[in-house]
């Protein structure tokens, strides 16, 4: 390992007051998006051939069908969403993107206010 390689990363926050990076976790906190309505997956369109030999599938792509894929406990799992439920559960997945974006800078924010030994 060279010196170079030990090295810290320059700090984001170096030229930021105390107060502002609390002000700005205050901001952060109220931002957070409603979180009984979060889902982590993605949405997945399945194009199934029905078997029905008239069947406009039998010589097409097939039937759309909507799936929310969630990995849980060590498994993929694929949930049917059915077309009334799409904009509710668009909803939620970018409700988790949000949060999750939120926490990553929140953490930020803390590990500088820890690095300088201030706290609330």
């Amino acid at each position: 390992m060279t010196t170079n390689d030990k090295k810290q990363a320059p700090r984001r926050f170096k030229s930021v007051a105390s107060q502002e990076l609390k002000e700005r976790k205050l901001q952060l906190v109220k931002a957070l998006p409603p979180m009984n309505h979060i889902l982590r997956g993605s949405l997945i369109t399945r194009h199934v051939k029905c078997g029905k030999p008239t069947c406009h599938c039998a010589t097409g792509v097939g039937h759309a069908s909507l799936y929310l894929s969630s990995f849980y406990h060590g498994k993929t799992q694929m949930d049917y969403v059915p077309a009334a439920w799409e904009q509710w559960v668009r909803t939620g997945l970018e409700n988790y993107e949000v949060a999750q974006d939120i926490l990553s800078e929140l953490t930020e924010l803390n590990l500088e206010l820890l690095r300088r030994r201030e706290n609330e």
